[in-house]
């Protein structure tokens, strides 16, 4: 049996920093983490080559993800052309769910990453497919801790 239940909701910001002094300072939304992700992990998940700048904050259980692209060139980038928001549904058996997935005509977005930071993301496996309304939906497989 393949388990699915709501993991995290990610959304992309203009301004990391303001959206922190919002989320965090402003509403006491505890922070799990932040960061840079300038790797092959989130331009292979994402299916572009754009930098990305991050935060994660607990919502009890669950994470509320804060993405800022950075364009190479000059700073922001503002997401223009990037997903608005994104759900991450937790699957006890990723492999399995893609198979199912696929025998649909669902085909995924990459090959499934496994991330090895920041550590409260250490050992899942995710990958990004779409809705048959073209809504990225976030796949994550995590390790039983």
């Amino acid at each position: 049996m393949i388990t699915s239940r709501l993991d995290h909701v990610g959304m992309v910001v203009h301004d990391l920093d303001r959206s922190l002094a919002f989320y965090h300072d402003l509403l006491g939304i505890p922070l799990l983490g932040r960061g840079e992700d300038i790797g092959a992990d989130a331009m292979a998940m994402t299916g572009d080559g754009r930098r990305l700048r991050y935060a994660d904050l607990d919502l009890g259980g669950r994470i509320l993800e804060l993405l800022q692209y950075v364009d190479q060139a000059d700073g922001i980038d503002n997401g223009q052309d990037a997903p608005r928001i994104h759900v991450g549904i937790l699957v006890t058996d990723l492999t399995a769910m893609l198979a199912r997935l696929r025998g649909a005509g669902i085909i995924p977005r990459s090959e499934p990453i496994e991330l090895s930071e920041p550590a409260h993301w250490a050992g899942a496996r995710c990958v990004y497919v779409s809705d048959p309304d073209g809504l990225t939906i976030e796949l994550v497989e995590r390790r039983s801790r």
